[in-house]
């Protein structure tokens, strides 16, 4: 089980095509005592599932930016330990990031200071030459091309594992700027030349035969950001699964056994961060942080039941096994 834990909105940075439900430049640092009455709950949740030694991923906003954060890090016990970066953190964590955690996903973002893309590709370098398994998502920003593949390159050049990432989540169906609450344009889903497209399906090793006018971020064909190896059962044969969008709708999936996602910005708890599928075909959190013992209560009384896929689209949480009937998925151990 990966426990994805969004421990705060605040970010220093502010990137157009990242909205206001995921980061903010103003909003309170998570207290200490709020982290470990959180990671006392994951605790519970975790046992439950028989999971104990689940893997935390933190994630954001950017965790590293605040200080309760390392506290909390080394009061942490028999759990795995990853982390989701922008990578801009003082080189003198780098210690910490080696003892403590197990990998780390760090983002490379073009529209930032110079200094701190510098210091994030600087970062991944240190802990990929200390043998650390850390992995760079280059945010392949349609304004800033040649950029962005000139850090892919530095990155591979230097050992380091680089993924080149289409920027299309949290689209609103467009690929035009829009101004968000606070008056901030923003652009969350890009629109790519057939040159990118070219650069990109090369890259991932797609057949560039399939490149047609369908351009923007959010249409692209996308790999898992784990690069995990999928396999998918069809007429029989178990086959390779790559650049995964698929309808699932009306599937029964195991995705409460795999993940578990905890907003601490809201409170919110869900099974799973995009999907957002529960039992009762139904979509939305399962419960806040506010009372944790119905969450915990809820998990219980669903143990024997399975999540029947309430979406029309499957990204992140691909890797979740399911099957089109719950004979299938029984038979998988699931």
């Amino acid at each position: 089980m990966m426990v994805t834990w969004d421990t705060g909105r605040r970010c220093n940075f502010d990137c157009s095509y990242c909205d206001l439900s995921r980061h903010d430049t103003f909003s309170p640092l998570t207290s200490l005592k709020s982290l470990q009455l959180t990671y006392k709950f994951i605790q519970e949740y975790t046992n439950l599932y028989n999971q104990p030694n689940a893997n935390i991923a933190f994630t954001g906003g950017e965790p590293t930016v605040n200080p309760n954060f390392w506290q909390l890090i080394d009061t942490i016990e028999n759990f795995t330990l990853g982390l989701t970066t922008n990578g801009t953190f003082p080189t003198n964590k780098i210690d910490t990031i080696l003892n403590k955690f197990v990998a780390a996903t760090i983002s490379w973002h073009s529209e930032i200071d110079q200094k701190l893309k510098d210091r994030a590709i600087e970062n991944a370098i240190l802990l990929s030459a200390a043998g650390f398994n850390v992995r760079v998502n280059v945010m392949m920003h349609t304004d800033c091309w040649n950029e962005c593949i000139q850090a892919y390159d530095k990155l591979t050049s230097a050992g380091v594992t680089a993924n080149a990432v289409i920027i299309g989540d949290g689209n609103l169906g467009s690929t035009e700027f829009y101004k968000d609450a606070t008056g901030t344009l923003r652009r969350t889903s890009h629109s790519y030349t057939e040159e990118q497209q070219l650069w990109y399906f090369n890259i991932k090793g797609l057949d560039t035969n399939i490149i047609n006018d369908i351009k923007s971020g959010n249409q692209l064909p996308r790999s898992c950001c784990g690069n995990r190896d999928l396999m998918g059962k069809c007429n029989g044969c178990w086959t390779d699964i790559t650049a995964v969008n698929t309808n699932f709708k009306g599937w029964f999936c195991s995705v409460n056994k795999y993940f578990m996602h905890i907003d601490q910005h809201t409170g919110n708890v869900y099974h799973h961060q995009t999907c957002k599928a529960k039992f009762n075909n139904e979509r939305g959190p399962i419960g806040n942080l506010k009372n944790t013992d119905l969450i915990l209560d809820y998990v219980s009384k669903n143990a024997n039941n399975t999540i029947v896929c309430p979406n029309l689209r499957c990204g992140c949480g691909m890797c979740a096994p399911k099957a089109q009937n719950k004979s299938e998925l029984d038979r998988l151990g699931y």
